[in-house]
């Protein structure tokens, strides 16, 4: 069974966007599985005057990525997690005292901004931007 309706039906677009988002898949990251470009990606799922209905080949190949994508998902989702690993403690920095660089077994993830920038100055950064 397709896990896509048929390209030409008015329900493809809107399930290519809802199974990419359900794999959590970037348009990039779906269009360099498929051997696609990104703008391709983003309109097969566009939802006005702006899409367009992929070739048969480039359908097949969405389908058949997005199936092994789905199936991996599927038995992943099965399987027990990994070991959680403790927390690290990690001290708070105040505005007073500038945050101290990483210790050694603190996790990028688990770090502070504060830690962070501090951490890429000490390793020589004259200037940190950070953008959200």
């Amino acid at each position: 069974m397709p896990v896509l309706p048929d390209f030409e039906s008015a329900e493809f677009a809107p399930a290519l966007k809802a199974i990419r988002k359900q794999l959590q898949l970037s348009r990039t990251a779906l269009a360099a599985q498929v051997g696609l470009s990104t703008a391709a990606i983003q309109r097969y799922e566009a939802q006005d005057g702006s899409n367009i209905k992929p070739s048969r080949e480039a359908y097949e190949r969405l389908s058949k990525v997005l199936a092994t994508l789905l199936a991996d998902s599927a038995s992943a989702a099965v399987s027990p997690p990994p070991p959680v690993m403790p927390p690290v403690a990690v001290a708070a920095a105040t505005a007073a005292e500038p945050a101290a660089p990483l210790a050694a077994g603190i996790l990028l993830a688990d770090a502070t901004l504060e830690q962070l920038i501090a951490r890429a100055k000490a390793m020589g950064a004259k200037k940190v931007t950070v953008e959200f």
